[in-house]
C-alpha cells in the first residue's frame, strides 16, 4: 500500500510539472501528441530550424500582429513588422489539406510561444494557420538558420568558427579547418589585395593560419575566439591561363601577368585589439624569395610574352638579343585598419566588416633571351636599357579600402567592394542548393588607365562547396 502510494504521488508529481511547463494550453489539449507539440515553447531554439517556418509579408496582418503583440504589453521598440516569423508544428498526414499548428510567432525580437499564441492572438491564429495560407508568405528552408536568434554569432560564414571542421572548395580559395584547434589550412589563386582575382597574377599560395592569445571578452569570443591569428605559407607560380580557355571556358580572359620562379614567402597576421576586439590591425606581405637572375633557365611557354621578335629594348653585354619581354609581380603587401560589426549582436544576421589602410605592388618588366649557346631561354633585367617598373607613384596607388556586408539568415549571402592599386573587385556569393552549395563571382576592372598586363574587365564565376561537421 505505502508502495501505491508513493507511486501515486510520483504521477501526480509529474503532471504537476507537465501541466506547470505547458500552461494552460492543457486544458485545450485534444490528445497527449497535441499537449507535448505545445510543450516545444521551451525547445532548444538550434532545433527550431527543422520545422516549417515562412515570413508573413502581407501588409495588413503584419500590421495586425505587431499591433496585437504591442497591446499586450510587449515592447514596442523590440517589435518589427517587416520581420515577422511564423513556427508550425511538423505537419500532420493523411488528413488531406495540411494542418499547421502554430508553436511561435516572432515579431522582430519579440515572441509568442503556444501558450500566449492560444491566449492573445486566437483569432489571428486561425487566419495564420489557415492551410491554404490566403495571404503573402515567404516559405524559409528548413536546413538554413532561420531567425536572428539562431543565426551563429561569426565573421566569415565560408569559415565558421562554432563548428568542429570545416571545409570550403572553389576555384577561387580551399579552406580546410582542422578539429577544434582552431587552425585553418587554405589555398588560394590569385592575388586579390591588390586587384588581380584567380590567374591574372600568375600566382597562388598555400599557408596555414594558426590562432594565438584566446579572446577573454565575454561579448565577442563566440565571433572572435582569439585575437591573434598568424599565417605563414609560401606562394608558387602559375604556368597555365596564357590564353583565353576552351570550350566552356572561353569567357575567361586570358593571363597576361608572370610570377617569377623560385617562389615567395607568404605571411601576415590579424590583430585583434584586447580592449575592443571587433577593431583591429591587420598585416599581409608576400615576398619574392629569389631574384630575377639569367643563371635559371625558364620554359617560355608558360610565361606571358610580349614584343616577341622586336628589338625594343636593349641586350647587356654578356648577352644575346633579346627575344621578348615579360612582365613579372613582385612584392606585395598591406597594413590595414579594420571593424567587424554586427548590426544587432542579439540578432547577428547582419555583418559588415571594414578595412582601410596602405597596399603596395610592385611589377617589373624582364628581357628574355634566347640564348644560342647553351640551349636554353632566361630572363634578365640587370644592364638591360628600356624596361620599365610599375610600383606606387600616386597617391591613388597606395590607398587600400574595403567593405563587406554578410547577411547570414534564411538565405544567406555575401557581397564586396575592394579599392587596391587603384584597380575595383567586387565579389558576390548565393546559395544554391541548402546550406553547402554556394555560387561565388568576382569582378575587376582598373580604375585608372590598362598597363600592359592588366586585363581591362575580368569577371570569373564559380561553384563553392561548403561543408560543416
Amino acid at each position: 500500500m505505502i508502495v501505491n502510494m508513493m507511486k501515486n504521488r510520483y504521477n501526480v508529481i509529474l503532471a504537476l510539472f507537465a501541466f506547470a511547463l505547458v500552461g494552460n494550453v492543457a486544458s485545450n489539449a485534444q490528445t497527449s501528441q497535441d499537449t507535448i507539440i505545445r510543450a516545444l515553447k521551451t525547445i532548444d531554439p538550434e532545433i527550431l530550424q527543422y520545422f516549417p517556418r515562412w515570413r508573413i509579408c502581407e501588409p495588413d496582418l503584419q500590421v495586425q500582429i505587431k499591433q496585437n503583440f504591442a497591446l499586450m504589453g510587449y515592447n514596442a521598440a523590440d517589435l518589427d513588422a517587416q520581420n515577422i516569423i511564423v513556427t508550425c508544428a511538423p505537419l500532420k498526414e493523411g488528413t488531406g489539406e495540411p494542418e499547421y499548428d502554430l508553436i511561435l510567432v516572432e515579431c522582430g525580437s519579440e515572441r509568442m510561444v503556444a501558450a500566449e499564441i492560444a491566449s492573445y492572438m486566437k483569432k489571428l491564429s486561425f487566419r495564420i494557420s489557415d492551410p491554404k495560407r490566403p495571404y503573402c508568405y515567404v516559405d524559409i528552408p528548413p536546413a538554413a538558420p532561420p531567425t536572428a536568434q539562431q543565426a551563429a554569432t561569426i565573421i566569415n560564414y565560408m569559415e565558421p568558427t562554432n563548428v568542429q571542421h570545416a571545409f570550403t572548395l572553389s576555384l577561387f580559395e580551399q579552406a580546410l579547418k582542422i578539429g577544434n584547434s582552431g587552425f585553418w589550412l587554405k589555398s588560394s589563386i590569385g592575388t586579390d589585395q591588390v586587384g588581380y582575382q584567380y590567374w591574372s597574377s600568375g600566382e597562388g599560395r598555400v599557408y596555414l593560419q594558426r590562432p594565438l592569445y584566446m579572446n577573454d571578452d565575454q561579448e565577442t569570443k563566440r565571433a572572435i575566439p582569439y585575437l591573434m591569428n598568424i599565417r605563414l605559407g609560401a606562394g608558387y607560380r602559375i604556368t597555365g591561363g596564357l590564353d583565353s580557355g576552351k570550350k566552356l571556358l572561353e569567357f575567361i580572359p586570358g593571363r597576361k601577368l608572370n610570377a617569377g620562379a623560385g617562389g615567395k614567402l607568404v605571411g601576415g597576421l590579424d590583430f585583434h585589439m584586447p580592449f575592443k576586439p571587433q577593431f583591429g590591425v591587420g598585416v599581409n606581405l608576400e615576398l619574392p624569395l629569389s631574384g630575377i637572375s639569367a643563371d635559371r633557365a625558364i620554359d617560355p611557354t608558360t610565361y606571358y610574352l610580349n614584343d616577341i621578335g622586336t628589338r625594343r629594348i636593349t641586350a647587356p653585354s654578356y648577352a644575346v638579343d633579346p627575344y621578348a619581354t615579360a612582365y613579372l609581380l613582385r612584392g606585395t603587401g598591406q597594413v590595414t585598419l579594420f571593424y567587424n560589426w554586427w548590426v544587432d549582436p542579439s540578432r547577428p544576421e547582419n555583418f559588415f566588416r571594414f578595412d582601410v589602410g596602405m597596399t603596395y605592388a610592385e611589377v617589373r618588366e624582364t628581357g628574355v633571351f634566347k640564348d644560342t649557346t647553351v640551349g636554353y631561354t632566361y630572363l634578365a633585367n640587370a644592364g638591360v636599357n628600356g624596361l620599365q617598373t610599375y610600383k606606387n607613384n600616386e597617391i591613388g596607388d597606395w590607398i587600400y579600402a574595403k567593405a563587406e556586408y554578410r547577411n547570414q539568415a534564411a538565405f544567406p549571402f555575401g557581397v564586396s567592394l575592394q579599392y587596391s592599386n587603384q584597380i575595383l573587385l567586387g565579389r558576390v556569393y548565393i546559395p544554391v542548393l541548402g546550406d553547402w552549395l554556394y555560387i561565388e563571382g568576382r569582378y575587376s576592372t582598373p580604375l585608372r588607365g590598362v598597363r600592359p598586363y592588366e586585363i581591362p574587365n575580368f569577371f570569373m564565376i564559380s561553384p563553392v562547396l561548403r561543408l560543416n561537421f
